[in-house]
């Protein structure tokens, strides 16, 4: 009983570790034994759980999303206030936790997608079920926020998710560029304004 429970610690380990250093270094950057030598694992341990580095870089971006599916919700535990006050105090959270480590600053789903999103049937499939999955995640928030009347309701939650999750996506870019998370706040007050109910509206 104890057996697959260390096997599954390992994993998570390798797969921690390859997160931190795909989104600091780059895949293409990243060597296999940099990787093993950071969570101090075997090779063979690596091979039992991963045909190939390939293979683990999908593993990660799959551990990637639910790590930060599960940050989001504490992040919106975090504060008080309607839906939409809280998605901007949440997404202030995130701002925040950038300026305090710049090397880190994005986004690994974004990182990737510049970097190997065309490099392979596998790689552009992952990447697009992965982007997809959290526009899905996006949309469920916004129309819950909807129907609270804490968000305009004359634009498709769907349309929304995308606006944001597109706008974001380019403002992380333009971060590193200018090594500045200015893009980011603009971004998130923007947006912010934009999607606040219209006057005179009543949820659908």
């Amino acid at each position: 009983m104890n057996r697959p429970k260390r096997n599954e610690h390992n994993r998570e380990k390798i797969l921690e570790a390859g997160k931190e250093l795909f989104n600091r270094q780059g895949y293409h950057g990243t060597g296999l034994k940099e990787i093993l030598d950071v969570c101090k694992v075997p090779k063979g341990s690596f091979y039992n759980y991963f045909e190939s580095k390939e293979q683990f870089a999908v593993a990660v971006l799959e551990y990637h999303h639910q790590l930060e599916d599960e940050k989001w919700s504490s992040r919106i535990n975090e504060v008080s206030g309607n839906l939409m006050d809280k998605f901007h105090a949440a997404i202030e959270i995130f701002i925040a936790e950038y300026e305090e480590d710049p090397l880190a600053t994005g986004c690994l789903l974004t990182n990737l997608m510049g970097e190997v999103g065309n490099a392979s049937d596998s790689f552009r499939e992952t990447i697009r079920s992965s982007c997809e999955q959290v526009i899905e995640c996006i949309e469920e928030d916004y129309l819950l926020a909807q129907a609270e009347g804490s968000m305009r309701n004359d634009i498709p939650a769907r349309q929304l998710a995308q606006l944001f999750w597109d706008s974001w996506q380019g403002a992380l870019l333009r971060t590193k560029v200018e090594a500045s998370t200015a893009p980011l706040r603009e971004v998130s007050d923007s947006l912010y304004t934009l999607f606040q109910p219209l006057a005179g509206t009543e949820p659908k």
